[in-house]
């Protein structure tokens, strides 16, 4: 808890910091933009492609806003190793949806619309107007490659009817960097309009079109099992249960242990109205089997999400998604009682949860249920 208030206080500190800081700089009088670029072009890549799709050269800007290097190296080694752990060639968040006309300073527009987000990821302000990709104006999404090993390339699309459907077609490439750098990218706010290519150092390729829910979550893709492709960093402004309270082991005499992949396999657990089964094979060799989720009321029981699972040490590593949509993806730690009738379940050590994780619970007991 102790640490919890600590951290609750960084960020704010940081936040009050960079916004003084922010104050400070808006006095300076800056050039007027240049005629025909409506103000707002002065955060968008001055890039332009050329026949053969390669984008000219351009000179580095400065970045949006002076922060921290320490800082900005340390939230990047914190997302680096999530991303080494999972197997992610990249991170992406949802930053909101900036309006047309909007001629403010855009670290100054993320300060105000996404400020827990930013003082998590503070990398966020310092990208440079070169690496501002799109119109300006539309949903905002940031993209963070894992290393600079992992190449990225931008490309602006359009739909086209091909005979079996619509199907996205390059026709620009705003950005493309064997050694890539975090971006930041406009998208239309009517039809997704962006295409995101990564290819890590290990070859793991993943093309992307970037969304968001009606949650104002970011739809990510995913494989054919439902395992999350690229890693949802906006789970860093949940700051609860980050790391495991003294004493989270249930009371009792007996001793509860972390399952094993069989001790899990073909069980279903209940907890409210929700039951996780947990299947045993029908997958890939990653995985110990099949996950489904389903949400129960009036005698039926409704598949709310599906996908992957396996133990991971003292964690149950959860890939699941709702096909469209939502997503539920981590490892949460988890014990199992002497008689295997119930299932202690903690959220994510990086504040991943679960449905049945209610009014920012940080853990509950699943039972055991019988057929």
């Amino acid at each position: 808890m102790k640490r919890l208030t600590l951290h609750r206080l960084a960020s704010a500190l940081l936040c009050l910091t960079l916004a003084l800081s922010l104050t400070a700089c808006g006095g300076k009088k800056k050039p007027a933009p240049a005629a025909g670029n409506g103000g707002v072009k002065e955060t968008i890549s001055d890039s332009r492609t050329d026949q053969t799709g390669q984008a000219d050269p351009v000179k580095p800007s400065e970045p949006e806003a002076e922060v921290d290097p320490k800082l900005v190296e340390e939230c990047l080694d914190k997302l680096g190793f999530d991303l080494e752990y999972g197997g992610y060639p990249g991170a992406a968040a949802y930053l909101g949806c900036r309006e047309k006309g909007d001629t403010s300073k855009l670290s100054d527009w993320m300060l105000e619309n996404c400020l827990d987000l930013t003082a998590e990821m503070p990398v966020m302000l310092t990208i440079p107007s070169e690496r501002v990709l799109g119109p300006g104006y539309g949903k905002l999404f940031c993209v963070i490659p894992r290393g600079e090993n992992t190449s990225l390339a931008v490309n602006h699309i359009t739909w086209q009817s091909q005979g079996n459907g619509l199907h996205p077609v390059a026709d620009e490439v705003l950005y493309r960097e064997e050694c890539a750098q975090p971006v930041l990218v406009f998208v239309d706010p009517e039809e997704p309009d962006m295409e995101i290519n990564l290819v890590a150092n290990g070859g793991t390729a993943v093309s992307w079109y970037p969304q968001e829910d009606l949650y104002g979550d970011v739809i990510l893709p995913a494989s054919e099992e439902g395992r999350m492709l690229l890693f949802d960093f906006s789970i860093y402004t949940n700051t609860t249960a980050i790391d495991h309270p003294e004493g989270w082991e249930p009371s009792g005499d007996d001793w509860w242990w972390p399952p094993t992949d069989l001790g899990l396999a073909d069980t279903s657990w209940d907890c409210d109205e929700w039951t996780l089964e947990l299947h045993y094979g029908d997958c890939g060799p990653d995985y110990a089997g099949l996950a489904n989720l389903y949400e129960c009321y009036d005698n039926q029981m409704d598949l709310r999400f599906f996908g992957v699972w396996r133990m991971e040490d003292d964690c149950l590593r959860l890939d699941m998604s709702a096909g469209v949509g939502s997503s539920l993806s981590g490892s949460f730690p988890v014990l199992i009682s002497p008689s295997g009738e119930y299932l202690y379940f903690q959220r994510s050590r990086i504040g991943e949860g679960m449905p049945f994780l209610r009014n920012g619970e940080d853990s509950a007991t699943l039972s055991l249920r019988y057929d």
